[in-house]
């Protein structure tokens, strides 16, 4: 193992998972004399934790440690610092929310059955990739030993736990170094964006094109940056974190010899990983922060292996065509567009730091760095994140044999509209050079997306070395998205079910998916055709069939302009760095800390907003805001595991709910799903269920705490601080996909347009013109509030399986709209409207008491607003979900 390497688990295990446990005397001895203990049963034989190891502890910190070390440092009361209790988690991004920990006390000998199964796996592995088994198991197996109990950082300021705190602290090591005990800034930040991304994916006719494009997007980002996760470890990658990405698991498990049970035990259990990572989980943009300063270097090894990779994919997918010539040998060496690469060298940017606000050089054994030092990965981060926006036209790295293909006669890709064809796509769902009865004509990038399936696919992972499972798969069509809710009652009418060869949505339904034209002709057959009606039960085609599907897209709100600019909801706009303290203090009186050192604290954080907001003046001249939270270190990764575990979770919950997954980000989601499944409208409950858990989630009831994630014992904060948005349009199965994801897109936008965002954007429609949307909310006053999106649901139940209201009831609703304005009126007539389309008095009259509140007002404020009254909203989702 590399000295660098070892330094990282020094870096990791600087402090031992276990120190609040120490710091309250439930474990004897000192906390770094156990981190060194632990180190050497690692086979790492040092005395003291190295200087600059001690330095990348201080400058990774959240600002509320800073606030904290500096009040110790200039203590001269003497009282004692400690906090002698583990109790709570608090939020990072919102202190008010608080986790009890299911455990507060834990014994000597359960932390030593905790170390020797760690020490024991990772011993038995290869030296190289000790640090990145240990990055990914360490948290893993604290909560299989310690379920709900988060390990803490600092019991005086418990808002992050000792995993973020030591990933910030190893990262930190890619930046700094102590030369004579002088600490010196290295390095370089880099950005790797997949430009355009929408777009490219937005370029897709079939469902399995929409997959294989964003899957595509993740599979070139992650062999990008492979080459320096292997090199300097895992921490590198500030966005997205690794710890629970199915890539970087799925490439830990094809490295490691003798640990792969373990890391497929637990990246099943932690992080959803089944099969092979099929789901895009690397966004359009990573952030790397690596210990190398010659960036032009760094640039062209990134761009070197996202075209390496595009190669072996292309080469697997269509290789068997390079006889056609230039054209395809072309698009095999280029990928359809060229990645935007920037590399900031961090030595460079501090020097430009320190002129501007008068830093001076410190020595790394320092007790506390001045607070000028807390600011600088703020700078650092958006100077890296500062470059120009570059749009690439789709296959514009080929540009020069397209002209020579243009200049004879040809047929335009009917997939992207874009680039000349030369394959053809066929209703057997096979791709050849022959043009007769082709379905589909395919340039070049549009076949490889067409061709990730099966075989291929497997051979395509295998030859990225992230095959995990080995299962064929197929990604579903739009007519088998239709028609699943008719699949899982006619296979439950079959005596016997056939073998099926690839998984397509899970499941036995993939039995009556076997052949991919199957539910093609169930759809046919469903719209009146005659011919395509070779099923032995009709009615219940009938009864349970559709034509329709849904596409879900999410999107968390104020990513950028809030959680990543340490601006969050406070008592008036955002809370200032003194307010936050304030709600710190509050906890630490509760639990009875000593009252100097809370009025200390509070004394302390004035004095360090002040000095905050002078120092951003200097650095930020016309900025609006000074006093909001610091973006440091361990408050990023922080952040950036809270959206991998949210990713984790939003799969569980889609999976459940029989939607299919294509993109999870965290913040972000893209799925496709059946309306209806097995009496239920799905649909409703992946988006109900997925954006209550952006706020909080517990797969066991007894641990659900508003603020935080408990899945599968491994606790995490939410991103409690603002909402989610969502778009979902209903389409029908046969029109061309790309416009519906420009639809979904262009809702989901219009989010801009509503204060306070956190909204659900309902629609459907075929062609682009002339269509129109629902508008809901999900939060009241800062809290979560799905009561518009279940009384969708509940119409839905009440007219569709229960059969409680008439048909009629939409259309008479939709009737009475012009009244809307004049409230009271308005309500009378809504009665009247339920009074005439239901028999039932008592359904009647939980209509009335449920939706009274709901009527006359409008849904929310903002242009997208405009006009879209509450009852009125429900009733047109309603009418577009049917």
């Amino acid at each position: 193992m590399s000295e660098f390497l070892n330094k990282k688990i020094i870096a990791y295990f600087h402090d031992p998972p276990w120190k609040a446990w120490v710091i309250t005397r439930n474990i004897r001895e000192g906390h770094e004399k156990q981190a060194i203990e632990l180190l050497k049963k690692l086979g790492i034989e040092i005395n003291e934790i190295p200087p600059e190891i001690k330095a990348a502890d201080k400058l990774s910190s959240t600002i509320d440690r800073w606030i904290i070390n500096i009040l110790y440092s200039d203590n001269a009361k003497g009282y004692q610092a400690g906090v002698n209790k583990v109790m709570f988690k608090l939020n990072i991004f919102s202190p008010s929310k608080r986790f009890k920990l299911y455990r507060t006390q834990i014994s000597e000998q359960e932390v030593e059955n905790y170390e020797n199964k760690l020490v024991n796996i990772i011993n038995n592995e290869k030296e190289e990739l000790k640090y990145h088994l240990i990055y990914f198991l360490s948290p893993l197996l604290w909560y299989d030993y310690f379920p709900n109990s988060p390990p803490l950082a600092d019991t005086r300021v418990p808002t992050h736990t000792i995993f973020d705190h030591a990933t910030a602290t190893a990262a930190m090591l890619n930046i700094i170094d102590c030369e004579d005990d002088t600490l010196k800034f290295k390095g370089s930040v880099a950005v790797l964006e997949f430009p355009s991304i929408q777009e490219f994916i937005s370029i897709s006719r079939k469902s399995r094109d929409l997959w294989a494009s964003s899957w595509l997007s993740s599979a070139l980002l992650w062999k990008s940056i492979e080459e320096f996760i292997e090199k300097y470890g895992p921490d590198v990658a500030l966005r997205p974190e690794l710890s629970l990405n199915h890539f970087f698991i799925a490439w830990l498990y094809n490295k490691v010899q003798n640990s792969k049970s373990e890391v497929k035990k637990y990246a099943e259990k932690y992080a959803g990983l089944k099969d092979d990572p099929r789901i895009s989980m690397m966004s359009e943009k990573v952030i790397l922060l690596l210990p190398e300063d010659d960036t032009n270097k760094i640039k062209d090894r990134l761009r070197k292996n996202f075209y390496n990779a595009w190669k072996s994919i292309a080469e697997e997918a269509i290789g068997e065509w390079e006889k056609l010539g230039e054209y395809i040998r072309k698009a095999i060496e280029n990928p359809p567009v060229n990645p935007v690469i920037n590399v900031v060298n961090v030595n460079d940017i501090f020097k430009e730091y320190a002129q501007k606000v008068g830093l001076k050089e410190v020595k790394c054994k320092e007790g506390t760095f001045p607070l000028e030092y807390s600011l600088f990965f703020e700078y650092l981060y958006r100077r890296a994140i500062e470059y120009n926006k570059v749009k690439y036209s789709y296959g514009s790295l080929i540009s020069d044999v397209i002209t020579k293909v243009t200049a004879r006669p040809y047929k335009v890709c009917t997939v992207c509209g874009i680039l000349p064809s030369i394959l053809y796509y066929h209703s057997n769902d096979k791709i050849d050079d022959k043009e007769n009865d082709a379905e589909d004509n395919l340039c070049l990038y549009c076949a490889i997306k067409r061709e990730l399936k099966g075989v291929k696919l497997l051979n395509v992972l295998e030859k990225l070395g992230i095959k995990v499972s080995g299962i064929k798969y197929r990604f579903p069509s739009t007519s088998e998205l239709a028609m699943a809710d008719f699949a899982e009652h006619y296979v439950k009418t079959l005596k016997s079910l056939p073998e099926v060869e690839e998984e397509v949505l899970g499941g036995n339904i993939d039995a009556v998916f076997k052949n991919p034209t199957a539910a093609e002709n169930y759809c046919k057959c469903y719209a009146g055709v005659k011919s395509a009606c070779n099923i032995s039960d009709e009615k219940l085609l009938k009864n349970y069939g559709n034509l329709y599907y849904a596409i879900i897209k999410a999107d968390g709100d104020y990513m950028g302009k809030g959680f990543w600019s340490g601006i969050l909801p406070g008592k008036k706009d955002h809370i200032t760095i003194k307010e936050y303290m304030e709600e710190i203090t509050n906890y630490l009186k509760e639990i009875g800390a000593n009252n100097d050192l809370v009025q200390s604290i509070v004394n302390s954080s004035s004095k360090v907003e002040e000095t905050l907001i002078d120092i951003r003046k200097k650095l930020y001249p016309n900025q609006k805001i000074y006093d909001q939270i610091p973006l440091t270190l361990a408050y990023a990764y922080t952040l950036s595991r809270s959206l991998t575990v949210q990713a984790v979770i939003d799969n569980k919950i889609l999976r459940d709910n029989n939607a299919v997954p294509i993109y999870l980000g965290g913040d972000d989601i893209l799925a496709l799903s059946p309306i209806k499944f097995n009496e239920k409208y799905v649909v409703l409950d992946s988006v109900t269920q997925t954006r209550e858990s952006y706020w909080r989630f517990a797969d066991n009831s007894n641990n659900k705490f508003d603020g935080f994630k408990s899945y599968a014992g491994m606790v995490v904060d939410s991103l409690r601080a603002y909402g989610r948005s969502y778009s979902v349009f209903i389409a029908h199965y046969k029109d061309p996909l790309s416009i519906y994801i420009s639809i979904s897109n262009y809702l989901l936008e219009l989010k801009d347009g509503v204060e306070g965002k956190d909204v659900i954007f309902i629609s459907s429609g075929r062609g682009i013109s002339n269509f129109d949307y629902s508008i809901l909310k999900f939060s009241k006053s800062g809290e979560y509030d799905d009561s518009q999106i279940k009384m969708v649901g509940k119409i839905l139940e009440l007219m569709e399986n229960k059969k409680k209201i008439s048909n009629s009831f939409i259309y008479d609703a939709i009737s009475i709209s012009e009244y809307k304005g004049e409230k009271e009126v308005f309500k009378r007539l809504v009665y009247k409207v339920i009074d005439r389309n239901t028999s039932d008095e008592e359904v009647a009259k939980g209509l009335y008491n449920e939706l009274n509140n709901m009527i006359g007002n409008c849904v929310c404020n903002g242009d997208a607003c405009e006009n879209k009254e509450t009852f009125l909203s429900i009733i047109y989702a309603v009418s577009y979900l049917r």
